[in-house]
């Protein structure tokens, strides 16, 4: 177990450094070691609400989560979570269809982190304000996703709230950490139930990622964010296509 609460240390290490969320950090490490990937979804899942509880505590008591773009949110997120972890719970069932599901993280893994990538360079914000009541709708496809496979949901939130809410940078943060704590918890719970995740693996990176955590954020004072983002995130591309490239071969 020492080598899981070196990995939870390691990764909330960098996302207390870049922000880069912890699905799409965790789950390709965790197919990289050997584990099933319905199992490192559940796991990642479970480590990531667990790891954004301390966070998102902070932002709400620095009034940083808009509690109404919250609630349109969830009424969209959680059950597309749970439409997505039972899709995923099916699909696992099916052993032929391991190396889709592989494909599929790996790609998600590889769109989610452009997408970050060209947000951290560019700086670029939408402004589509009036279609702001389709904010649960678009939610719900997060919320599938993030049941399904872990990894993107975190940039796909911050998209959706920059392009369709007037949120300050401050608060489109806590809100989108708020929003995938909340999908973390609903999915990682159903995974558990359904006997994909693993407990233990769960408990040791947490162990190791709360130290990670403020390890992170004293560094974030000292090393640069945004070369640090943009390496990491450029990293995590490789990843993501080996992983995908894993399961055609």
């Amino acid at each position: 177990m020492t080598k899981f609460y070196l990995l939870g240390f390691c990764i909330a290490f960098l996302i207390g450094l870049t922000g880069v969320g912890g699905g799409t950090l965790t789950v390709p490490i965790l197919l990289f070691l050997g584990i099933e990937p319905a199992v490192a979804v559940g796991v990642a899942l479970g480590f990531s609400a667990l790891i954004k509880i301390p966070s998102c505590l902070i932002y709400f008591l620095k009034r940083d989560i808009n509690q109404q773009i919250l609630l349109l949110l969830i009424l969209g997120g959680i059950p597309g979570v749970v439409a997505g972890s039972f899709l995923l719970a099916h699909v696992s069932q099916k052993g032929h269809l391991g190396s889709l599901l592989l494909l599929v993280i790996g790609l998600t893994v590889v769109l989610s982190s452009l997408l970050n990538l060209w947000f951290t360079l560019t700086e670029h914000r939408l402004h589509l304000h009036r279609y702001l009541r389709w904010l649960p709708a678009l939610a719900f496809f997060i919320g599938l996703e993030v049941g399904s496979f872990s990894a993107g949901g975190g940039a796909l939130g911050s998209l959706l709230l920059l392009t369709l809410t007037k949120l300050a940078p401050s608060e489109v943060v806590g809100t989108d950490i708020a929003f995938g704590m909340i999908l973390s918890l609903v999915g990682g719970g159903i995974h558990a139930h359904q006997g994909t995740s693993d407990a233990h693996l769960i408990y040791a990176m947490v162990g190791g990622g709360v130290l990670g955590a403020i390890g992170g954020s004293y560094a974030c004072t000292i090393i640069p964010k945004k070369p640090a983002r943009v390496f990491l995130l450029v990293w995590l591309i490789f990843v993501g296509a080996m992983v995908a490239l894993r399961a055609i071969r």
